[in-house]
């Protein structure tokens, strides 16, 4: 009896730890909830932890409770876009298909979320770069998507849907600047049309990876 009373008492206390943790993340969740639509609406440098937590419902103590400041909350959104982007790459680019399809694809769902998420992907995007990109290297956003680019441009190689005339890496680093460049655009001006310029892009990787035809010769006279 003894025994089974302090099985009771343990599992409760696991129940009871259980629930405040789920409690926690709740909390945390609508945090970042709120956190996103208060960058939204007021954009990054002027949202403030104050209007974070009545957006939230909470007051700014149980904030700090959670969050040692805003920095730390845009440091943990900032995960979570690297987070989204490993999901996409696995889910579109790690899937099977064609080069082609797989970047088209990918771009597509790229541009559908950022346009979703507008004003807070780009502020967050933003901060993403200040504090995580250094001088002459690579945004990390692009870092990780490297990888799987040139994966799948040497797999294209070897089936021949991608042309072969140039180095896989190289191709690759095209494919990115292409993909990069309406985001850089759209860091500039929050009007680009970022939506509609990655689905170029994309069909213009697509072209412009396809295998090479030889041009006919001129008959001799």
């Amino acid at each position: 009896m003894r025994h089974s009373l302090t099985m009771d008492v343990v599992s409760g206390d696991k129940s009871r730890e259980s629930l405040t943790v789920r409690k926690q993340r709740a909390t945390r969740a609508r945090i970042a909830a709120a956190a996103a639509r208060t960058v939204a609406d007021h954009g990054l440098a002027s949202a403030t932890v104050e209007q974070i937590a009545a957006a939230a419902d909470i007051a700014p103590a149980t904030f700090f409770n959670h969050f040692q400041s805003k920095n730390a909350l845009l440091g943990e959104m900032t995960s979570e876009v690297f987070a989204h982007l490993q999901a996409l790459i696995e889910q579109y680019l790690l899937r099977p298909g064609s080069a082609q399809d797989r970047i088209l694809s990918f771009a597509d769902r790229a541009a559908a979320d950022a346009y979703a998420a507008r004003g807070v992907a780009r502020d967050v995007v933003l901060e993403l770069m200040r504090t995580r990109a250094r001088p002459g290297e690579t945004p990390p956003y692009l870092a990780r998507i490297f990888t799987p680019i040139a994966k799948i441009l040497r797999e294209g190689q070897q089936s021949g849907d991608v042309r072969t005339d140039l180095d896989a890496g190289f191709l690759a680093e095209m494919v990115l600047g292409a993909l990069n460049a309406p985001f850089l655009n759209w860091m500039n001006d929050p009007d680009y049309p970022l939506e509609q310029r990655l689905r170029q892009a994309a069909a213009f990787i697509g072209e412009a990876i396809r295998p090479t035809t030889p041009r006919p010769r001129r008959a001799s006279r």
